[in-house]
């Protein structure tokens, strides 16, 4: 039982390698090879990755059928247009991102979304990324959104310093002495002893 298990592996390992060497081999499809994630079991492809189109998508999979002893494709490929539209989608539908547009440009690279544009704050920026990292078949996120920096707090007014060779501002007037209360009636009043 296990001598069969082990003949169907190393077949399925033979069959992955011949598949490698077919994709690479086909002129309309060795670009993106690096880009696709393939494994072999009992004869069905597992296949996924991303490319560009949905016509490459097409290619990609025929080329793979037609080689000798491959059953089935199973195909999860994610096509750059495809994630495009769902990235700008998602921001389009998100509450915090919708007022954006058309400020935000998407683009994608085999899986990798760029995002570029004017918005109107750091936090939009911020946010537009996390968006985009959370759709299906995003691999990387690159943000070149451009955003005004935050306003910096304001520092407190220096005091002002006198202008060289102005006189020093005047003192201000010390306040008069309080006159002293009248006498209560009855009272005697103190003479100042004479000297």
């Amino acid at each position: 039982m296990a001598e069969a298990t082990m003949a169907r592996s190393a077949q399925d390992e033979a069959l992955e390698a011949t598949i490698i060497d077919t994709l690479m081999n086909y002129s309309g499809v060795r670009v993106w090879t690096d880009a696709l994630n393939l494994q072999v079991r009992g004869g069905v492809v597992q296949l996924g990755g991303h490319v560009r189109t949905q016509a490459e998508k097409e290619v990609t999979e025929e080329v793979i059928l037609k080689v000798k002893g491959v059953q089935d494709v199973w195909s999860n490929l994610y096509v750059d247009t495809d994630l495009e539209i769902a990235v700008a989608q998602a921001l389009g539908n998100d509450p915090r991102t919708r007022g954006s547009f058309p400020g935000i440009l998407v683009g994608s690279g085999f899986g990798e979304i760029f995002l570029k544009g004017a918005v109107a704050s750091q936090e939009i920026k911020k946010t537009a990324g996390e968006i985009a990292a959370q759709v299906p078949g995003v691999r990387e996120v690159t943000n070149a959104l451009e955003a005004p920096e935050p306003p910096k707090p304001a520092a407190p007014p220096a005091a002002a310093k006198p202008a060289a060779g102005a006189r020093p501002a005047a003192a201000a007037p010390k306040p008069a002495p309080k006159p002293a209360p009248p006498p209560e009636e009855g009272a005697e009043e103190e003479t100042p002893a004479e000297e």
